[in-house]
């Protein structure tokens, strides 16, 4: 009977305990979907993997695939999606084809990063991190997302060495990592593999990531300062067409519009011509120069890791016939 008793007090305390977990998993999973449609991709994909932790589900293990696939995760996406489609499969579910399909769409375009040891190398006392995780496996290729990743090893406990790769949509990178004799590592080879191209792959060389931003930056200083140089042309060009207007109407006009003779209305038809171009000019420049400080102030700062998501906006000046202005788009 007490046994009876105690067995049927576990059961409802697991039966809680699963009922208050769905409940959590119900309310983050809302919250990814509100996260993600305002495009807080960063939060929304934690949201989705601590709901999916609670009660795993394949609608919930879309949702992460989506939000990374959106974020620009594409490595992340591309695994989520296969463990989307493993589930499916093990239930029988009738999403599975569709779910391949996602699978199939994304392979080319999720990066690849090989490890790999010069042949004979043992590894034991050796430690190698991809971006601090434990590196167990050499010589296969790791699903990866875009952007740069740092690989640190060491042997024994000896300097630790490290180096940061970046690794493109669709590519495929190969790293060696040179360690000679004595278990003393050195340097890092990488290999960079343009998957759409028909020639042969780099020699090896070392790769290290410009500073994030920089172009950016010195963009914005370039585009800003030709628009400076602009406005300081278009005033030099008014004053110049307001003095010859102004001696225009003294000496062929009376000091009066509409007294002019030929030639007063000849200087006084290209002196508001020369006034409309610099117009034109001014506000040009005015355009330059607010593009190239919105250019310099959205460059991505910090390490490269950091601004990746950021490095997709674009801030380019304007100029039409009707007027001028300035572009901003990208990712936001």
């Amino acid at each position: 009977m007490k046994l009876s008793a105690t067995l049927l007090s576990l059961a409802l305390v697991a039966g809680v305990a699963s009922a208050n977990n769905k409940d959590k998993a119900d309310a983050l999973f809302k919250q990814g979907k509100k996260l993600m449609s305002e495009k807080r991709y960063a939060d929304a994909c934690e949201a989705f993997e601590k709901s999916n932790k609670l009660d795993p589900g394949i609608g919930t293990q879309l949702n992460i695939a989506k939000c990374y696939e959106e974020w620009g995760k594409i490595g992340r996406a591309f695994l989520a999606y296969q463990e989307a489609e493993a589930m499916a499969k093990a239930a029988k579910d009738s999403r599975e084809p569709k779910i391949h399909e996602l699978v199939e769409g994304l392979d080319s375009q999720a990066p690849r990063l090989t490890i790999k040891l010069p042949k004979d190398t043992s590894t034991n006392g050796l430690t190698v991190t991809l971006d601090g995780d434990k590196v167990t496996k050499f010589g296969e290729p790791f699903v990866i997302d875009p952007g740069p990743h740092t690989i640190e090893y060491s042997i024994s406990g000896g300097a630790k060495k490290d180096r940061v790769v970046p690794v493109e949509r669709g590519g495929d990178s190969e790293v060696t990592l040179d360690i000679p004799k004595g278990g003393k590592p050195d340097v890092i080879a990488v290999v960079r593999h343009d998957v759409k191209a028909d020639t042969k792959p780099d020699t090896k060389q070392e790769v290290q990531p410009p500073p994030p931003g920089r172009n950016m930056r010195l963009g914005g200083i370039v585009i800003g300062g030709a628009g400076v140089i602009a406005i300081g042309v278009s005033s030099i060009m008014t004053l110049s067409a307001r003095g010859k207007y102004n001696d225009a109407l003294d000496a062929h006009c009376g000091g009066m519009k509409t007294t002019c003779d030929d030639e007063g209305l000849t200087l006084t038809h290209d002196a508001r011509s020369t006034a409309n171009t610099a117009t034109v000019i001014f506000i040009a420049g005015t355009a330059a120069v607010a593009g190239g400080v919105l250019l310099y102030l959205f460059a991505p700062h910090g390490d490269a890791a950091e601004s990746e998501e950021k490095s997709a906006r674009y801030i380019v000046p304007a100029v039409s016939p009707d007027g001028a202005g300035v572009v901003f788009g990208g990712n936001f």
